[in-house]
């Protein structure tokens, strides 16, 4: 794990925790126009829960890290971009700026995303 910056993301049971390290590539909104922030796939660690947690496929064909008990999606992961993409995680990272190269920029975009290109 990085000695950097960290936040914790806990699904709404509390049994599945993620711990997200280090700043994230950018932001983007996704189809409900809510923000959202994107990591790269290192940056993410399983804090707890691992025997409740199961990936399934979402509507865009992103792998979705949910919990099998509350059936809350923590995060939705595409390996081809090599970006996760953490609902509400946003917040608290408002000084991020836009790290994402190109490729996973059209990518993003080609899933439905859009991309900010600031906080």
């Amino acid at each position: 794990m990085s000695n950097g910056p960290y936040g914790q993301l806990a699904c709404g049971c509390g049994t599945v925790t993620l711990l997200v390290c280090g700043a994230p590539l950018g932001h983007a909104r996704d189809a409900e126009d809510e923000l959202v922030g994107l990591w790269p796939e290192e940056a993410i660690q399983l804090g707890q829960g691992a025997d409740e947690l199961e990936v399934v496929p979402d509507a865009r064909g992103l792998a979705a890290w949910q919990c099998r008990r509350c059936g809350e999606h923590l995060l939705h992961a595409d390996e081809e971009a090599g970006v996760t993409v953490l609902a509400g995680s946003a917040e608290e990272d408002d000084e991020a700026g836009l790290a994402l190269t190109t490729s996973q920029q059209r990518r993003l975009v080609a899933l439905g995303y859009r991309v900010d290109a600031g906080p």
